[in-house]
């Protein structure tokens, strides 16, 4: 066997990371709730953006970098570097700020990716979800990636509360319906240069 192939190895571009975020971190979270204002959730590229209730249903807020949220954006980015190393290996050079997203009863996002179609100089190259309710808060509301490019052929998961969800922003990813309770977590996008 050539040496080289003692270092290949394909990357999954997929991680969670059980529990990363403890319960009383993500209370502070909550906290922050209360100071947001949340909007219908719209969907599209950013030049372009688009709202239709068939494609999603949901409720976003945006939390941004203060003396009160600075603290989730640290730890979210110490645990970045890692993971990028371990499963991705991509040029990155930053993270978005976070998009607070409620899923009430029947409210869904269907399948959809994250990268950026029109050209730009930056891109969306991984997607990381951070999950503020227990899978016993909601019903249904399963995240759905197509890990294989197949929407038939997807990963469904439902995080603990804390955990972090990895993925490239090129897989196609969908929020099931929401039949009862409520659905929080934060949303982010990992940038870097485009590379074609």
């Amino acid at each position: 066997m050539p040496q080289y192939l003692k270092y290949r190895r394909e990357l999954p571009c997929f991680k969670i990371v059980d529990n990363y975020f403890s319960n009383e971190e993500i209370d502070k979270i909550l906290d922050l709730e209360d100071l947001q204002t949340f909007a219908k959730g719209t969907f599209g590229q950013p030049q372009r953006q688009q709202s239709d209730k068939g494609a999603r249903d949901s409720e976003v807020s945006w939390l941004y970098p203060d003396s009160q949220s600075q603290w989730v954006f640290d730890k979210f980015g110490a645990l970045l570097g890692y993971v990028n190393h371990d499963v991705f290996m991509y040029d990155i050079d930053g993270f978005d700020n976070f998009q607070y997203t409620r899923y009430k009863k029947n409210h869904h996002y269907d399948w959809h990716f994250d990268t950026i179609l029109e050209y730009s100089e930056w891109d969306r190259k991984i997607s990381a979800v951070i999950m503020l309710s227990d899978p016993d808060e909601y019903k249904s509301g399963e995240l759905e990636i197509a890990v294989s490019g197949h929407p038939e052929k997807c990963i469904s998961v439902k995080p603990k509360k804390g955990s972090v969800v990895f993925f490239a922003s090129w897989m196609s990813h969908r929020v099931k319906p929401v039949t009862s309770g409520v659905r929080k977590s934060l949303v982010t996008w990992v940038m870097g240069k485009r590379t074609c």
